[in-house]
């Protein structure tokens, strides 16, 4: 299958490698087939590149690689469509964004992907973390300028 992208030009994929958001992401709702692409110049970033849309790429982070015990809580049915099961593994992404110079990211709302069934799912979680957390700069000094 090929994808034409505004960021990373065409790109031939397996259909098994993308991931599929049942619910959208919040103010994307209607995009649903996502890759999940390395940055080329950054190793602590990622782009979630919508399969239908060619200019529409969100960069992510691990927020763990950021802020020490960082955990999800949400509901659990909120986390219905991940289709968890026994040994199924999880992984958190959280969005990047730059505003005057400092990166940021939303640690309130993170996308969390079951990597084995290829589904993922955007929560608001239950605790009162920031929707634009600054990043700690020497943490971040790999994150392109």
């Amino acid at each position: 299958m090929r994808i034409d992208t505004t960021r990373f030009g065409t790109l031939d994929i397996q259909e098994r490698e993308m991931f599929l958001f049942p619910q959208g992401l919040i103010g994307l709702e209607t995009l649903r087939q996502w890759l999940l692409l390395p940055d080329p110049q950054s190793p602590a970033v990622a782009w979630l590149q919508s399969a239908s849309r060619s200019d529409v790429a969100l960069a992510m982070v691990s927020p763990r690689a950021f802020v020490e015990g960082y955990r999800v809580r949400a509901p659990r049915r909120a986390l219905s469509g991940l289709q968890l099961r026994s040994g199924d593994e999880l992984y958190v992404l959280t969005t990047l964004n730059r505003r005057s110079g400092q990166w940021l990211t939303n640690l309130r709302a993170p996308l969390v992907l079951n990597l084995r069934r290829r589904v993922g799912c955007q929560v608001i979680t239950e605790d009162n973390h920031s929707v634009a957390y600054p990043l700690v700069l020497e943490r971040a000094g790999r994150l392109a300028a």
